[in-house]
């Protein structure tokens, strides 16, 4: 199992710890492979994890040698490459499922993996394959100009944190990708959402390597409560998640109280933009995690989700629907795959506020509609994204490619 964090950091990281304990719990045997840090959870192979590198920290330094480490350890890492086969070599895996790899572990790993003949799977959580920026966001706006193939698009719009050398390094690291034939040496994708899916054939991946399996959710681990006088926003305070929208269509209303569950870069901005706004009805609950998390979840009245971005296949809402709560959600990316407008949750175009403040008090004035679109979420979560069918789909994936490399 290969994702540069070994510890709870985000929905990949997540997602990964989550279907190593459901592998086990079937009967395999699950070694990891990942990056030093200090959050790691304890691990008998971390003996051969790469050595830590805090690109944040180095670029800050801002020198010749700092910057060299990180255009080169983020394209092609050699102390991987050994490691991986070193690791390879003692446990003789009969697959590698990758998740999250780039600028860290890279796909310097494959080599190793595909010379021992170890069918590869890998899970993909962004768009990094085929935008150098990972999320098909340029300078806060959606953008498809590197699909497909035409990645010097990200150094001509300086898409990386607006800079032309972050941006340039982006570029060379996905050119080498393709260049080392990355997606025609990975066994099968599993692409989380149709609509990621879609966007790799387009970027001109084999339709028969891509499948798409959505993720899981524990539904024991979930119920819904009687709720409360809030509703909710759950995840990273970030300009792709469309708070500030969220903000304003909240200081429009005339009823409810939004809880805002996270942190992240926006958390300030947010802040200041409620306070501006004179609106008393938006409070920030900071960081919170496992049962305290579920509990708020549980309690709450409703979820929104108003991203700007691509989302895949967020957590959030697998989350939500698990605990049988209805979702306000933007109408792009795979969110339209989970969130069926009028049936269990409802849609608004992208960035408008205005249509945004219109389903929040569609919501808020009309409990019943709540719970039945909650009783339908919670039906949608049983069918799709419970752990028992998502094994079975994990597991016949493993079988093919074990199979077809044997053969």
């Amino acid at each position: 199992m290969v994702q540069t964090f070994h510890y709870y950091r985000g929905g990949d990281s997540t997602y990964m710890l989550s279907l190593s304990k459901l592998l086990e719990e079937k009967g395999h045997e699950v070694v990891p492979f990942a990056m030093e840090h200090p959050r790691n959870l304890p691990s008998p192979y971390a003996r051969y994890f790469v050595s830590e590198v805090d690109f944040p920290d180095l670029l800050s330094k801002a020198s010749p040698g700092a910057a060299w480490k990180v255009a080169t350890r983020s394209i092609y890492n050699g102390e991987a490459r050994r490691k991986i086969a070193a690791l390879a070599d003692e446990v003789k895996p009969d697959v590698a499922h990758f998740h999250n790899i780039h600028a860290h572990l890279t796909t310097s790993i494959v080599s190793p993996l595909r010379a021992r003949g170890i069918p590869i799977v890998w899970t993909l959580h962004d768009y990094r394959l085929i935008c150098p920026n990972t999320s098909l966001l340029s300078r806060g706006e959606i953008c498809e100009r590197c699909i497909p193939n035409r990645f010097h698009e990200a150094v001509l719009q300086r898409c990386k944190k607006g800079s032309l050398p972050a941006s340039f390094v982006a570029m060379l690291a996905t050119l080498y990708d393709r260049l080392a034939r990355i997606p025609a040496r990975i066994d099968r994708f599993i692409a989380p959402s149709d609509f990621l899916r879609s966007k790799l054939l387009e970027g001109g991946f084999d339709p028969a390597r891509v499948v798409c399996v959505p993720n899981f959710v524990d539904l024991a681990l979930y119920t819904g409560l009687p709720e409360e006088d809030y509703f909710c926003y759950l995840g990273r305070l970030s300009p792709e998640k469309g708070l500030d929208i969220l903000v304003r269509a909240v200081a429009g209303l005339d009823a409810g109280r939004l809880l805002v569950v996270g942190d992240g870069p926006e958390a300030g901005a947010l802040r200041t933009l409620a306070a501006e706004l004179k609106t008393s009805r938006v409070e920030f609950a900071g960081y919170r995690s496992g049962e305290e998390l579920r509990r708020i979840l549980a309690r709450s009245q409703f979820v929104v989700l108003p991203s700007r971005w691509y989302e895949n296949l967020p957590f959030a809402v697998m989350e939500a629907f698990a605990s049988s709560k209805a979702v306000v959600a933007s109408r792009i990316g795979g969110i339209p795959e989970m969130v069926e407008d009028g049936v269990n949750g409802l849609l608004f175009p992208m960035g408008d506020d205005g249509a945004l403040a219109a389903c929040l008090a569609r919501m808020l004035g009309d409990r019943r509609l709540r719970e039945e679109m909650g009783r339908r979420a919670r039906e949608k979560a049983e069918r799709l994204y419970e752990r028992e069918g998502h094994y079975a789909e994990i597991e016949r994936i493993y079988r093919d490619v074990i199979a077809a490399k044997r053969a």
